[in-house]
């Protein structure tokens, strides 16, 4: 969404295509782009893989005289593919990472992943994301390294009062939060999130640990949080349109997962001043350096979660100086203008190397 709000209109006018079964249906990620000036385009089709669908985007690339396709995940990637076979304009992805829980998101993976020797450009958010991609046959002059990134400048403490999280669920003045934002799920480890929080509790009593989230593995957190008999001390949000107040509240972040792409969520918790620990899963390394600007530990640990995030407690003095370490890395590699600005090249590349081709 940021790349379509602040992409410069001079050279670009993006459009945002949408999947719905119906031309007005609607959805929260549709009115948020709606709200902010940007072009909406539904893309119509009982399925996204049916031949309806192919004929309906293909109109839609001809009606709105597309020249680029840049699509995000393994479904628009594979369709993208399939449509590059009936019309002339260069076709590009970018590559966030994948997430395999059940057998039919690894077949879409899998699937996805061989669609990528097709595209003109492939960007990639991490080093590790960009070797698994040129694991599948991927070309390294195809392949352009871009990080994600993060408007600075929408996450100011200053800017957002303390007391949501106390308030709304009575955390005494003198706990430490400590907490976890994400989807609920295998992947994003909070059950090692969870076990942690007992190992924690079982040292000191004035903690209070809260999950931001909704997913498929929210009710068995839930019940593992009852087995540890520690409901009084955890605190499930739900989901939460704005996360900025949850962060405000934290004194640490813990993201426990098992699999990621490049974290946005990171650097959130920097921008908001909040100490870092971070298992090294995918482009999390990137931005998390250990003992340098957050704690850096493997997946699956819960007692080294609960080792590190013990060091930042008993440490404050040491917790501030990672996190400003951590912001200043941030702002020179990771803020959101510079990520447009490789972007809009990217494009500037993609559309005369198309012209050279076709002259050729």
């Amino acid at each position: 969404m940021e790349t379509a709000c602040r992409i410069n209109h001079d050279r670009f006018n993006l459009s945002v295509g949408l999947f719905f079964r119906h031309p007005d249906e609607t959805n929260l990620y549709r009115e948020a782009l709606e709200a902010r000036g940007v072009e909406v385009v539904p893309l119509v089709s009982e399925s996204k893989f049916s031949r309806a669908m192919i004929k309906n985007t293909i109109e839609v690339i001809k009606r709105q005289n597309i020249h680029i396709i840049h699509s995000h995940d393994y479904k628009t990637d594979i369709l993208t593919a399939i449509i590059s076979r009936y019309v002339d304009i260069p076709i590009m992805t970018t590559a966030h990472g994948w997430i395999t829980n059940h057998l039919k998101s690894k077949i879409y993976t899998w699937a996805g992943k061989k669609s990528f020797k097709y595209f003109d450009k492939v960007i990639a958010v991490s080093p590790k994301i960009r070797a698994e991609v040129a694991r599948h046959g991927v070309s390294d002059d195809k392949l352009v390294l871009i990080y994600n990134a993060i408007v600075a400048e929408n996450y100011q403490p200053g800017e957002h009062s303390p007391g949501y999280l106390r308030t709304r669920f009575g955390i005494p003045a003198d706990h430490k939060i400590i907490g976890n934002i994400g989807r609920i799920s295998p992947e994003k480890g909070q059950l090692d999130f969870i076990k942690a929080a007992a190992i924690l509790l079982e040292q000191c009593q004035d903690l209070s640990f809260v999950l931001t989230g909704d997913g498929p593995d929210k009710a068995r957190a839930e019940n593992l949080v009852k087995q540890l008999g520690i409901e009084n001390a955890v605190h499930f949000t739900g989901h939460e349109k704005d996360v900025r107040p949850i962060f405000r509240d934290m004194d640490l972040f813990a993201l426990t997962s098992y699999t990621e792409g490049f974290p946005n969520v990171v650097l959130e918790s920097l921008c908001m001043d909040v100490p870092v620990l971070a298992t090294d899963v995918g482009g999390t390394g990137d931005i998390i350096t250990d003992q340098e600007t957050g704690i850096l530990i493997p997946s699956g640990q819960p007692d080294q979660i609960a080792a590190g995030l013990s060091f930042l407690l008993d440490n404050p003095q040491k917790a501030i100086q990672l996190t400003r370490a951590g912001k200043d890395k941030l702002m020179k590699y990771y803020e959101f203008a510079i990520r447009v600005n490789k972007i809009e090249n990217l494009y500037e590349q993609v559309l005369e190397q198309h012209t050279r081709g076709q002259a050729k």
